[in-house]
This record gives C-alpha cells, sequence and structure tokens, in this order.
C-alpha cells in the first residue's frame, strides 16, 4: 500500500512535491474510504484518491514520477547509456541538479521509506528506512562524494547480507536496491517486489492491456473480465486471444531489452469480441471495431481485476478518457466496496470529471 510519494526536480516539479494517501482528519465515509494498515505505526490510509487540475498543472507528471521510479527500480541501466533523468529544465541551476524521488509504502506488513536522487551519469544518493517495530532501521545509505569521486556508505548494520560485496558490485547507474536482488539478498525483496509487482500503473492510450490479454488466455480469468464488462452493460459471448507474427524490424535498435520484451508481447497477441448469433453460429469482430469506451473499458479490467484481488495499487492516468461517467463511478466505487476490496487496494487516477467528486 501506498504511504506518500515526494518528488523533487522531476519534469515540472523543481521544488519538492509531495502526494499523500493518508487519510485526512475529517470523519466522512471512513468505513468504506479508508482502511487501517496493520504496519506498526502506520496512519489510516486511503483507498482510492483522485488528482484534479487544469491543463499543464502536473497531474501527468506525478504518475510519470512514479512510473520512473519504478522502471528505474526494476529496469536494468547498460554502462553505455544515459540514465533516463528528466530534470527540470526552465532553469539552468536544476538541469545541472538530479532529479529525487521517495517513496513511503507498506509491503509484508512493514512500512517502509525509499528514495534516490538520480542525474544521466550515476545515482547520486540512496537511502532506506525500515519500521518492522514502529522504529526506523537504516538498510542503504550512500552517497556520491564529488571530491574523491567515490561512495560513501553509512551505517548499514542492520541489513542482512554480505553488505560489503553487494556495495563493491554496486555500478554507478545502478541501484544498490537492485543489485542485491540480482544476488539474491532476500531481506530487501519486500522492497523490490513492492516496485516489482505491488505497483501498477495503466497510461491513457496504446495497445490493449497485457495484463488483461493474458487474463483472457486462462477459462477462470476470461470469466472474470467478461463479467467485469457485463456489469457495465457490455454484453460481448466471448473474447478470443491469438497469436500473431511479428517482426523484430519494426523496434528500434536502441530500445532496452525489458521494455522491448513488453511490447513483443503486447504486439504478438491479438484480441477479438465473438458475439453469437441466433442461427448459432459466431461472429468475431477486431477489438479496434468495439467502441473506444469498450476498448479502454478492457484496458482497464485486467490490471483492476488483479488489484483488487491481490491487494496493488494501481495508478491510472485520465481515468474518465473515453469512458461515460457512470462508467468512472462504477470503477473508484469497486475499491470502495469492502467485500469486493478486501485487501484494501489503493487507486489513484488523474480526471478532469468532477462529478466523481
Amino acid at each position: 500500500m501506498l504511504i506518500e510519494l515526494q518528488v523533487k526536480n522531476f519534469r515540472s516539479f523543481r521544488e519538492p512535491a509531495v502526494f499523500s494517501m493518508v487519510k485526512a482528519a475529517g470523519t466522512e465515509l471512513v468505513d468504506t474510504h479508508t482502511f487501517e494498515s496493520r504496519a506498526p505505526a502506520t496512519p489510516s490510509l486511503l483507498r482510492s484518491a483522485a488528482i484534479y487540475g487544469p491543463n499543464a498543472s502536473g497531474k501527468t507528471n506525478l504518475v510519470y514520477a512514479l512510473t520512473a521510479m519504478k522502471a528505474l527500480v526494476t529496469l536494468p541501466i547498460k554502462e553505455d547509456e544515459p540514465v533516463p533523468a528528466s530534470p527540470f529544465r526552465l532553469d539552468a541551476n536544476s538541469r545541472k541538479q538530479p532529479c529525487e524521488f521517495e517513496a513511503i509504502f507498506v509491503s509484508e506488513g512493514v512500512r517502509y521509506q525509499y528514495g534516490f536522487s538520480v542525474t544521466e551519469e550515476r545515482f547520486t544518493e540512496e537511502w532506506l528506512l525500515a519500521y518492522p517495530h514502529g522504529r526506523p532501521q537504516r538498510l542503504i545509505d550512500r552517497k556520491y562524494d564529488a571530491k574523491s569521486k567515490s561512495y560513501v556508505w553509512g551505517n548499514m548494520t542492520k541489513l542482512a547480507g554480505p553488505r560489503k560485496l553487494l556495495q563493491e558490485a554496486t555500478r554507478p547507474k545502478a541501484l544498490f536496491l537492485s543489485t542485491a536482488l540480482q544476488l539474491n539478498n532476500e531481506h530487501l525483496r519486500p522492497v523490490f517486489d513492492w516496485f516489482n509487482k505491488t505497483l501498477r500503473v495503466v497510461g491513457s492510450a496504446g495497445p490493449p492491456s497485457v495484463y488483461s490479454m493474458e487474463l483472457c488466455k486462462q477459462p477462470e480469468g476470461k470469466e472474470s473480465v467478461l463479467a467485469f464488462l457485463r456489469a457495465n452493460d457490455i454484453n460481448i459471448d466471448d473474447i478470443s486471444i491469438e497469436k500473431k507474427k511479428i517482426s523484430l524490424d519494426i523496434l528500434p535498435d536502441d530500445m532496452p531489452d525489458a521494455e522491448r520484451q513488453t511490447l513483443l508481447r503486447k504486439l504478438a497477441m491479438r484480441p477479438y469480441s465473438v458475439y453469437k448469433l441466433k442461427n448459432g453460429g459466431i461472429e468475431k469482430f477486431e477489438w479496434f471495431d468495439e467502441s473506444e469506451g469498450t476498448r479502454k473499458l478492457f484496458e482497464f479490467a485486467g490490471p483492476i481485476l488483479e488489484t483488487l484481488k491481490k491487494g496493488y495499487v494501481v495508478i491510472v492516468d485520465e481515468l474518465d478518457r473515453h469512458l461515460h461517467p457512470a462508467l468512472v463511478g462504477f470503477l473508484v466505487e469497486l475499491f470502495h466496496n469492502t467485500e469486493i476490496n478486501a485487501k484494501n487496494a489503493q487507486l489513484v487516477f488523474t480526471t478532469h470529471d468532477t462529478s466523481i467528486l
């Protein structure tokens, strides 16, 4: 579960910006819209949060911040490639300063505070605090000293495993957290898994969701997706996922391997909607023959169903795009239903639709 995100000197955020999922002081809707975390010394949290603002106010950049943080943790960076940092560019000093990210979250019953600073050349700082019993334990403390051109490591005695070996194995363009997981450090796995598995980001456009298509390849999963669509009066009788031959030549040569594999998975699957005819036959439609609203709802189906089932955090940019307000309300209410959302999954989304308030 997400508690707080802080971002500084990233895209349009020159000064620190803080996004919090901590419940406010009011008592309205506490039974449906909030929940208590089992992690020690953790406040009551929200099941959902809507980010409002006019165009060019930074809504999407906040989504990008979480996306960038997730990618920097989970995707490797080659030594001959720049780190994909995006500092605030409308100030000469800011362009030279590192981007800074910090997330506070709960994973496997423990509250963590993890963050790092990064430039195109290297990670300049990295820190991790754990609160297993309510009091902080420092597990990662790494800073780059420009004068000595080396990293200075703080007190990390609470971290299990061969700390010296892990420190020596961490490259300038790699995070200590990611390096430790590559070398099978199980102590830090809950932190890495939160970014890799628990945090899900859904974009506002593009090919159909890999999550939804792969869910439809399993009979039980397909039925859950169809039920999700039918609950919104979209009466598709069946969904067929077929393999498609693709040429690797269509992908850029410089695309990172992890992104390449994800895109290949998307392009290699083609969904079809299937309708039963009165004479007993069937008719298949190309997925792009369906309305934008139907395609959008299918895009959300896999991530949202999996999020609710496993208690994940899903971030959606422009939830209301191509969807009727009633459908948006339906999606939000799933997270406020304590029977459906028994594992306290969280939904964060950007929108212009004030009717959701």
